[in-house]
């Protein structure tokens, strides 16, 4: 009998736990959306480059363009007069800071941080309206160097192209869910 009132209370407990968190707006990052379902077609601008790095912008833009298809929610369309809502954004810096030292002081490891300002605009009106903004998203990825190798420029490379799969992630994802 005691058994029986255990596993009754148990139950109870967690049909109320599953109602609670149902209600409260729980999701899953990336499976939601703030964004009214009538918006379809995106336009992605170009970002403009205002680093000294020559092609961050083609790499960028290019990674955010694969992010948007994978991510499904909107449409691709090739010209902004046949978009609802319009991506633009100013790639704003791209950092290197050695993170780690040998024994005479040369660099090993390096941090790449990539900081962007974006905006995310509905252009349906006569004037853009600001869905979302952020005017500082950055996102950081760390590499090692070794000083006698003769890729180290292919590392920064390498170190471009994961920086800016990583904000295009976060930046989509940032967008859909409205933080």
């Amino acid at each position: 009998m005691r058994n029986q009132k255990t596993r009754a209370s148990v139950v109870c407990l967690v049909v109320v736990l599953v109602a609670s968190v149902s209600g409260c707006g729980y999701h899953l990052v990336g499976t939601s959306s703030f964004l009214p379902e009538e918006l379809q077609l995106l336009y992605l601008a170009n970002f403009q480059n205002m680093t000294t790095w020559s092609d961050v912008d083609q790499r960028l833009n290019e990674s955010l363009a694969r992010e948007w298809v994978r991510r499904g929610r909107f449409e691709l369309v090739e010209e902004q007069k046949k978009a609802q809502v319009v991506l633009e954004g100013i790639i704003r810096g791209i950092s290197m800071v050695p993170v780690a030292l040998d024994d005479r002081g040369r660099a090993t490891e390096y941090q790449m941080t990539l900081t962007v300002s974006v905006q995310l605009l509905d252009v349906r009106g006569e004037e853009p309206e600001i869905l979302w903004e952020d005017k500082a998203f950055s996102r950081r990825t760390s590499y090692d160097v070794d000083l006698s190798a003769v890729d180290y420029f292919d590392r920064q490379i390498q170190a471009m192209e994961l920086v800016s799969e990583s904000l295009s992630r976060a930046l989509v994802t940032a967008v859909l869910e409205g933080f």
